[in-house]
């Protein structure tokens, strides 16, 4: 529809006249503007910001671009599946396993690993615990003040003895009984060891169990 002109106020008094026309001139310009933009948008819709009917009817029915039924349905059958999975197989924030299910700690690989209280053990695959290593430092400081209280050393005689019967002798060089003390290291189960310097020339091993044997090694130290 063609935009009309209005027709312009007419009077002796031109005064009054101005006062009518100026927004009547107003008003038909902005009408002008408005049809010259319609034009526009019609020419080149999407030039000008605004879509066409050609271009919402195809978007209106473009599957890639809205969820359908379909997919609504998919997508909550998804969501449900993955509910009941979690419910089913997902580990609960407390749980615990059986020693079976977790490795075992080596030289080469994390994992578990047992305590071991023994002073004397070769184990690869064990910890010691805190009793252990203050057994170990106990022994030490007690070797330390009895050789202040001894004085130097005069001797030391280092064996090993490995044997399956209870009890096992090892000769020694002659010492004087009263100045010398052993120092032993016991190997595997060292439950039950124990060394007794019997006389100046004999150290003797004895063991509780007589089905395990004596496997050890120790020091004879004698002083001035």
């Amino acid at each position: 529809m063609a935009i009309k002109q209005p027709r312009r106020f007419v009077t002796t008094d031109q005064g009054h006249a101005d006062v009518l026309n100026v927004p009547i001139d107003t008003l038909y310009s902005n009408d002008q503007e408005l049809a010259a933009q319609l034009e526009n948008i019609k020419k080149d819709p999407a030039g000008n910001g605004v879509a066409s009917k050609e271009v919402l009817d195809n978007h209106v029915v473009n599957t890639d671009l809205h969820v359908t039924a379909a997919k609504q349905a998919a997508w909550n059958a998804a969501e449900g599946n993955a509910k009941q999975y979690t419910k089913d197989y997902a580990a609960l924030k407390q749980h615990s396993h059986p020693a079976s299910d977790l490795p075992s700690a080596t030289t080469q690989a994390r994992g578990i690993v047992q305590l071991n209280t023994s002073t004397g053990s070769t184990a690869t695959d064990q910890a010691a615990t805190p009793s252990a290593v203050k057994a170990i430092g106990d022994e030490l400081r007690q070797l330390i003040n009895s050789i202040k209280e001894a004085g130097s050393v005069k001797s030391v005689q280092r064996f090993s003895i490995s044997s399956n019967v209870s009890d096992g002798i090892v000769n020694i060089a002659p010492v004087n009984v009263g100045k010398t003390m052993l120092n032993i290291t016991t190997y595997g189960d060292d439950e039950g060891h124990q060394a007794t310097l019997i006389n100046s020339t004999q150290v003797k091993f004895t063991h509780s169990k007589s089905d395990i044997f004596i496997w050890a090694s120790f020091e004879v130290i004698e002083f001035n």
